[in-house]
């Protein structure tokens, strides 16, 4: 069999087995998730078309979430069928090494991470914030019942402005402990006001026990206090501060970053959002990965037993998402770097995969 039409072959057999095994995670996961939403979805009189949107807006991410269990599966059965038929033996006995056999794999792995990547900046922060809006508005009817206090809220305003307010009534548009930076194009902060508290009289803020610091050019500043200060000529009104901030998930990497950026020029903690920002690069390479390493594992299965693969399989995903976990966690207690808490799995399973695939028999 030429090469190109043995690359033919197995990647056409290798996505019809991941098109099948998709397809059954995204099934599985979305009657589960029917069940236990089902009292909600009862409660308030959801209509089925609501429901149906519900889960359209969740299929994106349920398919990155599910896709490297997929990806493994998909290959488990490739391998088992392959050996069933002593393709492989043949393959090696045509004078075909274990990498060149497995080479348009790797390459499909390669693709797919950078497409899940992709979707992962674009498609999936919008329909998770879809979805988000429809459960809050349409299902629960929330419209009237956001959250009266709001904690952390960083909001860009007009002008170059950034606020950072710790605690915001939104009922009564009061803040608690407000700075304000003004910043220019290259991002360097030129002012930078603190206040204990600000009120909204009507027409425009009026900010209480202030600090005023402005930054030159020399690296100097020059600092004033006032008692009161009021914020004329600003176009930020209660209604500015009332919008929900984003979710890591309803966020792109860019958005993200731009999020965790602000952040800490307020002086605010970033850790757990640094890791969920590296996990937004490393979960996408996890499909490359599981491949890396379950290829060469699976080809020694013996005989290529479909029993034996799948309960490799099972089991090295369940490893898998348990290292994601740990590091994870891990990350969020500052007790790893966000950038080793979000790659720990791949490089753990990357290097045992790359030792696997260089000791398999050629």
């Amino acid at each position: 069999m030429p090469i190109k039409i043995l690359d033919k072959y197995l990647s056409r057999e290798f996505l019809k087995s991941l098109i099948f095994s998709q397809t059954a995670f995204v099934l599985i996961f979305v009657l589960v998730d029917i069940f236990e939403k089902l009292d909600m979805f009862i409660d308030h009189r959801v209509p089925y078309h609501l429901v149906a949107l519900f889960y359209i807006y969740q299929i994106p991410y349920i398919m990155i979430l599910t896709l490297p269990v997929a990806m493994l599966l998909a290959s488990m059965a490739t391998i088992s069928q392959m050996a069933r038929h002593h393709e492989i033996v043949a393959m090696k006995a045509a004078g075909l090494s274990l990498y060149r056999i497995f080479a348009p794999l790797f390459i499909l792995g390669l693709l797919i991470s950078l497409a899940v990547m992709a979707a992962g900046e674009t498609i999936v922060p919008f329909t998770n914030q879809k979805k988000g809006s429809l459960e809050r508005v349409r299902i629960k009817k929330q419209l009237s019942q956001e959250p009266q206090t709001r904690f952390n809220l960083l909001y860009d305003g007009s002008q170059g402005r950034q606020f950072f307010i710790k605690r915001y009534n939104v009922e009564k548009a009061v803040m608690d402990s407000v700075s304000i930076f003004q910043v220019d194009q290259q991002n360097r902060i030129l002012q930078r006001v603190d206040a204990v508290r600000g009120a909204w009289t009507g027409d425009a803020w009026l900010l209480e026990k202030v600090i005023i610091r402005n930054f030159r050019p020399d690296g100097t500043e020059v600092s004033d206090s006032l008692q009161q200060l009021k914020l004329t000529g600003y176009e930020e009104a209660p209604a500015s501060f009332s919008k929900r901030e984003l979710l890591p998930d309803e966020m792109g990497f860019f958005e993200l970053r731009q999020f965790i950026d602000r952040l800490k020029r307020s002086g605010n903690q970033v850790q757990q959002s640094m890791v969920d920002l590296y996990l937004k690069l490393s979960f996408p390479f996890a499909n490359f990965i599981i491949l890396l390493f379950g290829l060469p594992l699976l080809s020694n299965s013996r005989k290529g037993s479909t029993a034996s693969g799948f309960a490799i399989s099972l089991l090295t995903c369940f490893v898998f998402w348990g290292l994601l976990q740990t590091g994870r966690a891990l990350g969020h207690s500052a007790m790893l770097s966000p950038v080793l808490a979000a790659w720990l799995p791949n490089i753990i399973f990357g290097a045992i995969g790359a030792f696997l695939l260089y000791r398999a028999p050629k």
